[in-house]
């Protein structure tokens, strides 16, 4: 089996008031630095594994200088038996220009992931991502070279309203991308935007106006010919392969600050500190937060809760978990999660009222997994 690669590159121009990611304000001693030190955690501890997805993540990737790009790139080859299938680059509209394109597709880069968010400028002004006043050119030029290309969009910002979902809805339909994300605003998060909400200094639309809006935007990317697959992520024949492996509970290598790695049954996670993690590659060690071989119970609940996502749902294999656990965990699983599930066997998906009601699904399977653990340690 390939294994996929997530390199995290963490260095924005400015934060966005919705993100929650590992992120760091873009200067060129810090970027260096970060790049050297990111070169050595791939020489030191990649494991010489078949590749075929690779994912350039952040932050935004798209301002990585070019050449260091390009060092990442032979870094890697380096270290992996590289065969990619698909080789995804996340990019903000403003680092859309000819050039980028052109050196980009030169390095192997074969899909684009554009972080739109919203046509909306004032929705886009209210969460500090100003857009360019030639968005819709930039969007076309990249289309044009590359033809897998994602848009991302997220439902719920401050000002979201259906006439601003119908113009986004029109760009789709006018650009014609490969991949769709849509993905609900998640208030659960401590960021700047919430801390705004919470103090009154600005509001997000209501929970009933957003649940309709959402319905309205699966119907009509349907209308559109996309494919809902997943529950955020619609396709015309080019699902992300990369994020697949994460749905499907595979096998995945992380490098850089944050970036989380599943090998076998063993997760762990990159410190989120830039210090620690730059501190631990120069002593030659791994730059780990967290690592933990996971139980066959928990291996059993995480491979639910990334499967559960994908609208064909999963089939847990009795090549993999003892028969005991099967049995037990799907009987459980019916017997709470029932009304939001389709049970054939160990093939299980979410119906659609189970897709509409995700959330409180998945909070439940958290509740199962907790009960178990005591027959299962």
């Amino acid at each position: 089996m390939h294994a996929g690669v997530y390199i995290h590159l963490p260095f924005c121009t400015r934060r966005c008031t919705y993100c929650d990611f590992c992120t760091f304000r873009l200067d060129e001693t810090s970027l260096k630095k970060y790049h050297v030190v990111l070169k050595k955690e791939i020489e030191l501890f990649s494991n010489g594994a078949k590749v075929d997805t690779l994912y350039f993540g952040g932050g935004s990737p798209s301002l990585y200088p070019l050449d260091l790009l390009q060092e990442l790139f032979f870094t890697l080859h380096s270290r992996f038996r590289l065969e990619l299938r698909e080789c995804t680059l996340e990019a903000n509209p403003w680092e859309l220009t000819l050039e980028r394109l052109e050196r980009w597709k030169k390095l192997g880069v074969n899909r684009l992931s554009i972080g739109l968010q919203s046509s909306d400028g004032e929705i886009l002004k209210k969460v500090n991502r100003p857009m360019p006043p030639d968005l819709v050119e930039r969007l076309e030029r990249a289309v044009d070279f590359f033809d897998n290309v994602n848009l991302d969009f997220i439902l719920g910002l401050p000002g979201e309203n259906r006439i601003n979902v119908e113009n986004n809805l029109k760009l789709i339909e006018r650009l014609k991308p490969a991949h769709i994300s849509y993905y609900m605003f998640d208030s659960d998060h401590e960021t700047d935007l919430m801390a705004s909400v919470k103090n009154g200094i600005i509001e997000l639309p209501d929970k009933d106006t957003v649940e309709k809006l959402h319905d309205f935007i699966v119907l009509s990317l349907k209308e559109l010919g996309f494919t809902r697959y997943e529950i955020s992520s619609w396709s015309k024949d080019r699902i992300s392969l990369h994020n697949l492996k994460y749905w499907k509970n595979g096998d995945y290598k992380g490098f850089g600050v944050s970036a989380g790695s599943h090998e076998g049954a063993t997760r762990s996670v990159n410190f989120d500190s830039l210090g620690q993690y730059i501190d631990s590659i120069a002593a030659g060690k791994r730059p780990l937060a967290y690592i933990r071989e996971n139980t066959q119970l928990e291996e059993l609940f995480e491979t639910l809760f990334m499967g559960l996502r994908l609208i064909e749902g999963l089939t847990l294999s009795s090549e993999i978990f003892p028969a005991d656990l099967l049995e037990r965990s799907v009987e459980r699983i019916r017997s709470v999660l029932g009304e939001f599930l389709v049970i054939e066997g160990y093939s299980i998906k979410l119906n659609d009222y189970g897709l509409d009601m995700s959330r409180l699904a998945f909070e439940r399977l958290v509740g199962i997994m907790e009960e178990m653990e005591s027959l299962f340690p």
